[in-house]
């Protein structure tokens, strides 16, 4: 009984993340024809940058709660005291997103096994954490400059605030990111019916236990849901959120690199999608570049700083990739294009995707194509992902086959993540046409 009230105090906690800094019912013209949703989006992408910026401090966690606490529940009572008939509203249109986290919740608290990465990086570095240490601490740890900090810090972090034991509660945040991901993008319908059972059929569909087992790809592969989105928000003639929308791809693109070592490839790959975009002014263009290159500066001094080696620990070395002969390459490529294609098939949303992509391409006539912009940035970014992960198996220095069996699933996954969002308005499109 404790554990489920414990999962109930976890939904409220993460709901709250949802609710602040901005009062998501205000009507200033910054929130000007601002759906409550992507306010929602802003406020959680600020408090997860927030946390970011907090891991940074030479403060344990426990130091830090009761002023998180504090804050947010001043800031919660001034900004919506006059609004508590819109909070219930707001909650009652929720309630799907509720429901299906309780139900995953329950399950994941049955199914307590770490992934393998998980129990020997991830966890590890959480219990840093939870017992109290900082950032400047986890060079103790002999592994942890092989993976970044951010994940296992919001691990400890919602860990710490449970009022039973059990480090599940706090991967809990990783199954709400998840299952809201999939409620924001659902939203395609003005029928509020039909975007739930969208949602529904979203959910069940990708849903896997091992996903939420400690892994950090389901924080990525949550992000980059979004980020699309927001992309083909962008991509809208007559845009008149412009800069709400580039300010929310740069917050969630900042996240990445702090979760996974493949996060600063997204990182990139988004600063050159948004070059691509030719509707956006080219003094926006730079702004965002600007900020998206001191930021990464920012991480390279912070983790020299706590002396994390820059993330310079990894599985390629020089010496190997230049002694490489065409026979090692060609035996690399036909065991990854054999792999590639088996883990694509086995992943629905990319596959929808590609089919789709064809489809558009090769059927439908031009007169008829709309999105050119945002279908543009999918294509670029399929191309880019497409050689990073052929490049990450040529150059790394163990057997093809073993390391594809171990990663190679999880890496289409997560990268599959930035072809949902297009492939339901696609598919929605199409129903509706009809």
């Amino acid at each position: 009984m404790i554990e489920i009230l414990q999962i109930i105090f976890f939904s409220l906690v993460f709901i709250l993340l949802l609710f602040l800094p901005f009062n998501i019912f205000s009507k200033v013209n910054f929130f000007n024809n601002v759906d409550v949703v992507e306010k929602t989006s802003l406020n959680l992408v600020i408090n997860l940058n927030i946390f970011l910026l907090l891991s940074f401090l030479p403060l344990s966690i426990q130091s830090i709660q009761p002023i998180v606490v504090l804050s947010y529940s001043l800031i919660l009572i001034i900004s919506y005291r006059k609004n508590f008939n819109l909070i219930l509203k707001f909650l009652k249109s929720y309630l799907p997103l509720f429901v299906i986290f309780f139900l995953f919740s329950v399950h994941i608290s049955t199914e307590i096994f770490l992934g393998w990465d998980a129990k020997y990086f991830y966890y590890i570095k959480s219990l840093f954490f939870y017992e109290g240490k900082t950032i400047f601490d986890l060079y103790k740890f002999e592994y942890s400059a092989w993976h970044p900090h951010y994940g296992s810090y919001l691990w400890g972090f919602f860990w710490s605030l449970s009022f039973v034991d059990s480090e599940y509660f706090g991967r809990l945040f990783y199954l709400f990111l998840f299952c809201y991901s999939f409620f924001v993008i659902s939203k395609i319908n003005k029928n509020q019916l039909i975007n739930n059972i969208i949602f529904l059929i979203l959910i069940f569909l990708f849903y896997e236990y091992k996903f939420f087992s400690g892994l950090q790809e389901i924080l990525i592969f949550s992000f980059l849901i979004l980020i699309s989105k927001y992309f083909f928000l962008i991509s809208r003639k007559n845009n008149n959120n412009e800069i709400l929308f580039l300010c929310l791809i740069f917050l969630y693109s900042n996240l990445l690199i702090w979760i996974k070592s493949e996060g600063v490839v997204y990182f990139f790959i988004f600063l050159i999608l948004l070059f691509a975009q030719n509707q956006i002014l080219i003094k926006r263009k730079i702004f965002t570049a600007s900020l998206f290159i001191i930021f990464y500066i920012l991480k390279l001094i912070i983790y020299e700083i706590s002396d994390l080696d820059n993330g310079q620990k990894t599985l390629y070395n020089l010496e190997y990739i230049l002694n490489l002969d065409f026979n090692i390459i060609f035996y690399k490529l036909a065991n990854i294009f054999v792999w590639f294609f088996y883990y694509l098939s086995n992943n629905i949303f990319f596959s929808i995707f590609i089919l789709l992509m064809f489809y558009e391409k090769f059927f439908v006539k031009k007169k008829d194509k709309k999105n050119s912009i945002y279908y543009k940035s999918l294509m670029i970014y399929l191309l880019f992902i497409t050689i990073f992960i052929i490049s990450a198996y040529i150059f790394r220095d163990m057997e093809i086959v073993y390391a594809i069996r171990t990663t190679m699933d999880r890496l289409i996954m997560t990268a599959s993540g930035f072809f949902i969002y297009p492939s339901i308005k696609l598919l929605g499109n199409k129903f509706y046409q009809r």
